[in-house]
């Protein structure tokens, strides 16, 4: 097992690496010194696939358990389910401060760590992510929130959790589609911090793809290093450190907004495209040499993501672009690559190059 402290002052926590880390949870609650009930919210998907993994690990927990279960969907990031999976709580545990588990991935975790922090003005939290992306990215940081039908995230807060508990064996239940999914994560880093990873993800993608064990551990350890040190440098995005770790969102955002968030583009190919994009753009101001463009569009076709917009209308694009929350008095950012490796944040693009570039990338 790995593990990698993400140093924070009094919210300074540990990432938990490997196959089996969930059998360290019941241990780690008693650490806590917690007596107060455990609420698992849980993606419904994941508890009715994994229960093999889930079971041991839970009955151990001394404290009382209740399981909140939610559809591990885009949609689930409303405000509507979390004023239900409050009301939930409350009812549950009536006068006690709760410990709350998100138990799935990005959008369990964004839903769990946003009722942490506001419910009786924050309780703690712990991640246990189950899907690659929320292993290489959204467990980490303390990012959480609800989206708005106008743009992704528009109603959040910063709240680190406890710990982060990473079991790769979960990745073995998840569709190709979810691992996919992740993989635009992981080529992020490469593309943002480290040449000699983006190599090592040329080089290993297939491997990586048939969840070979020593290669998926190794992906994932980098990619928690690399975000846990930004994170440490720049928690609440204030200094334009962490903004890096926008690199394709921005665009990729509006694509899955404007594609209403369904299965047309989720959260990871929304932001293949979106890197690709910027790509572009990057390329366009005569940032970018058009080899590292090429590459970056061949390990992103490699990783089975898309690299072209499909049946989404360039003019909800636009609109769901103009509500990010990037934008910094009216004038936009954006984070482009300077080559494989090193990415720099430029303001204030004109429109029309990124309707340009929007077009000729559009089916």
């Amino acid at each position: 097992m790995n593990k990698v402290r993400v140093n924070l002052g009094e919210r300074t926590y540990e990432i938990f690496i490997g196959r089996g880390t969930l059998a360290r949870l019941p241990g780690f609650i008693r650490s806590m010194g917690f007596k107060g009930p455990v609420v698992c919210i849980a993606d419904s998907s994941v508890l009715s696939k994994t229960k093999a993994l889930i079971r041991p690990a839970f009955a151990k927990v001394r404290n009382r358990v209740h399981w909140i279960s939610v559809p591990g969907t885009e949609k689930s990031k409303s405000l509507k389910v979390y004023r239900e999976t409050v009301h939930k709580i409350s009812s549950k545990t009536k006068m006690h401060r709760p410990l709350i588990i998100a138990l799935g991935g990005g959008v369990i975790g964004d839903l769990a760590g946003f009722v942490a922090a506001t419910y009786r003005r924050g309780v703690p939290y712990i991640q246990i992510p189950t899907t690659l992306l929320a292993q290489v990215d959204s467990s980490i940081g303390g990012k959480v929130g609800v989206d708005l039908p106008e743009a992704k995230n528009l109603i959040g807060a910063f709240k680190q959790p406890e710990a982060v508990f990473i079991d790769i064996d979960f990745l073995k239940t998840l569709p190709v589609k979810q691992l996919y999914n992740g993989l635009a994560e992981v080529i992020k880093y490469g593309i943002i911090k480290s040449r000699s990873f983006f190599l090592f993800l040329e080089g290993n993608m297939e491997k990586l793809l048939s969840l070979n064990r020593g290669v998926l551990e190794k992906v994932i350890l980098e990619c928690v290093f690399i975000k846990s040190k930004i994170v440490e440098k720049d928690e609440f995005d204030d200094k334009r450190l962490r903004i890096v770790l926008n690199f394709g969102h921005t665009l990729g955002h509006a694509v899955e907004a404007a594609a209403g968030y369904t299965n047309a583009y989720n959260h990871g190919e929304s932001v293949a495209v979106g890197m690709l994009l910027a790509g572009e753009i990057a390329l366009r101001l005569d940032m970018l040499a058009a080899e590292d463009l090429g590459r970056i569009g061949g390990l992103i076709r490699s990783a089975g993501l898309p690299v072209r917009i499909e049946n989404v209308s360039l003019a909800k694009i636009m609109s769901a672009y103009m509500h990010d929350k990037k934008f910094t008095g009216g004038t936009n950012r954006f984070v482009l690559p300077r080559k494989i490796g090193s990415v720099e944040v430029v303001e204030d693009i004109p429109e029309t190059l990124i309707k340009s570039v929007l077009r000729d990338h559009a089916v």
